[in-house]
């Protein structure tokens, strides 16, 4: 798994140009609270939980909307802000009855370079799976639908909350994870879609692209014969880029 410093850079220039509308929380619920108010559990604990729409309260990342999910991992800790929780756009609690939004999630992830844990678990790890009642996930690569049951909204179930079980969940479940930070945003399809190409970059990086990955040499690499007509070759340039900038650095260090 590669290094996603510059991916966390982009993220950092997104929040940062939302100026005010991002807000940061230092996680407010601890691994305790989130059992006690929220029943949060451990994996395999609970069955799969189905929230019919009849009891939902509101839908995040409907197929009729925007949607992108991802997990960045950096082995360099100081890039991470341990257990911190930003929201860009409106909270589940400020939402209205009945609501579709668009949404996105990402993880920052610092972990030990001697302890990596293995990409694809870390990814459904992101969902928290069966162990946040009234948070049911369905996904496919990239992309998070959620509902929210009335009952866990009713209980004061936010996405502060949400932030606070990831932080917990995947300290807990992975020994090689340093700190985890976390951004979620609502505000629109337009914000949403500004992640997608992170999303996608970092699937790559990660070994989890279905096309794309990088090689022993750091090189991109594709099962695409015709650039040209392929819908990837703008992530494909981008990435080149970066690496053609790490290895510009490494040169000038020595290293």
């Amino acid at each position: 798994m590669a290094d996603m410093e510059a991916l966390i850079a982009r993220v950092r220039e997104f929040t940062a140009q939302r100026g005010k509308t991002a807000k940061t929380r230092r996680a407010p619920y601890s691994a305790k609270d989130l059992r006690k108010k929220f029943s949060l559990t451990l994996p395999g604990e609970k069955k799969p939980e189905v929230i019919l729409s009849e009891d939902t309260f509101v839908e995040l990342g409907h197929p009729s909307t925007a949607s992108v999910s991802t997990v960045l991992v950096t082995f360099q800790k100081k890039l991470v802000d341990p257990g911190a929780v930003t929201l860009v756009g409106p909270d589940i609690l400020d939402m209205k009855k009945g609501d579709v939004r668009p949404f996105a999630q990402v993880l920052m992830v610092a972990v030990d370079p001697d302890d990596v844990p293995d990409p694809f678990s870390l990814d459904n790890a992101q969902y928290l799976m069966h162990r946040l009642p009234g948070w049911m996930v369905r996904s496919v690569p990239g992309r998070m639908w959620i509902r929210v049951g009335k009952k866990q909204h009713k209980a004061g179930l936010s996405l502060w909350a949400v932030g606070s079980a990831l932080c917990a969940a995947l300290a807990e479940d992975f020994p090689g994870v340093r700190s985890v930070e976390t951004l979620f945003v609502t505000s629109g399809k337009e914000d949403v879609l500004a992640l997608d190409q992170v999303a996608v970059e970092a699937a790559i990086l990660s070994g989890r692209h279905k096309k794309l990955s990088l090689g022993v040499d750091g090189d991109v690499e594709c099962t695409e014969l015709n650039c040209e007509t392929c819908e990837e070759k703008p992530v494909c340039d981008n990435l080149r880029d970066v690496v053609v900038q790490r290895r510009k650095e490494k040169r000038k260090t020595g290293s």
